[in-house]
């Protein structure tokens, strides 16, 4: 049996902050393994459309290379979109039955979690796994499992692709090799 932690985002473009982030949820819950998990379209993320999943997905393989703890897990790139949780999670504990799974997430959208499509549901299957930003602190939801960790980190997937836009030579907080395939 392995802990798995499912790190789910649209990471476009995947940056450091990201697996800063994933490093501080596999060290705080003494996990296993993290599944980095790009979405095909994000519910909560309609104000643009995503970079193919495809490009984001390469994107991903190239920036966790070396990190033996880490992969890519193309679950909902290769299902119907927009991508809800609680099937992703379904369909991953059907295939790799038997491991203990946690959710990682920021404290953002933890306090957006009852909005989301059956969280009760992703409650029962997971240990949630929270980001917490600034010092703030993260409430308790009865009914459900979840360690809070603290840690933050400068990078911003908006701010780096702004700095892409305007042709800025460096690319704070993004992996070069990742940068090399986005100039292609």
């Amino acid at each position: 049996m392995k802990r798995i932690g499912i790190f789910g985002g649209s990471f476009d473009p995947v940056h450091h902050g990201h697996i800063h982030l994933a490093t501080l949820a596999k060290e705080a819950a003494q996990l296993d393994e993290v599944w980095f998990l790009p979405c095909q379209i994000s519910p909560h993320k309609t104000d643009r459309p995503p970079t193919p999943g495809a490009t984001r997905a390469e994107w991903l393989r190239t920036a966790l290379a070396g990190i033996p703890w880490a992969k890519t897990d193309l679950t909902e790139l290769e299902s119907d979109a927009p991508s809800f949780s609680y099937l992703t999670m379904e369909k991953l504990i059907s295939q790799y039955p038997g491991n203990e799974w946690f959710w990682i997430m920021g404290g953002d959208q933890w306090a957006a979690l009852p909005t989301w499509r059956h969280p009760e549901i992703l409650a029962g299957l997971v240990e949630f796994i929270v980001l917490a930003r600034n010092g703030s602190e993260v409430l308790l939801r009865e009914g459900y499992r979840m360690i809070p960790v603290q840690g933050e980190h400068p990078a911003s997937a908006t701010a780096i692709r702004a700095a892409l836009a305007k042709g800025e030579a460096e690319i704070p907080h993004l992996d070069p090799a990742v940068l090399r395939i986005m100039r292609k």
